[in-house]
């Protein structure tokens, strides 16, 4: 979504963060990001810096799944739970917290 995203950076961001549970890929296409959005019910969208938690036992078919609960820091009209900042970090914990506390 930015001048500088490329294969490259997609490869270096990807170090970030290494958990055999998370799935990293470049789409200069933004395919992900249109059928995510779609999955929102904004199908004239694309969603990036987007942080979206699944139930367990979840699966993509045809289309992803609608999430239990989602974050993003673009202040793009169509989408609420916008968070940036402090604020992001904030809710993100706060949904992790509500998702752990069902398996206690």
């Amino acid at each position: 979504m930015l001048p500088s995203d490329n294969r490259c950076a997609a490869i270096r961001a990807a170090q970030t963060i290494v958990d055999p549970r998370v799935r990293h890929f470049h789409d200069p296409k933004k395919r992900a990001g249109k059928i995510i959005a779609r999955s929102l019910g904004e199908p004239d969208y694309v969603a990036w810096d987007i942080y979206l938690f699944y139930p367990v036992g979840s699966t993509w078919d045809t289309l992803p799944s609608v999430p239990s609960h989602w974050a993003h820091q673009v202040s793009e009209h169509w989408a609420d739970h916008f968070h940036y900042g402090d604020d992001l970090a904030n809710e993100l914990r706060k949904i992790a917290r509500q998702l752990m506390a069902q398996y206690e």
